[in-house]
């Protein structure tokens, strides 16, 4: 299990998308920590990939607190 296995991963994701085989590879060929790392060497994160895919919104100046449904409970951020 290595960083260098995190970033193979990475560049696969990239080239071919995601897949079941791929996705096999994690806790296998490297572990969370690998990834983590990998990420931080290319110049990103997990949060600022996330950010990204979610459209790049930010939250400054949000003035609601959220809120999260919970079965039947609601439970304040």
């Amino acid at each position: 299990m290595t960083v260098e296995n995190a970033h193979a991963y990475i560049e696969s994701m990239i080239e071919n998308g995601p897949s079941d085989d791929l996705h096999a590879q994690i806790n296998v060929k490297f572990k969370s920590e690998h990834i983590h790392q990998a990420l931080k060497e290319r110049g990103t994160s997990k949060d600022e990939l996330l950010k990204k895919a979610a459209g790049g919104a930010a939250t400054e100046g949000w003035d609601i607190e959220p809120t999260f449904a919970v079965g039947a409970a609601t439970c304040a951020a």
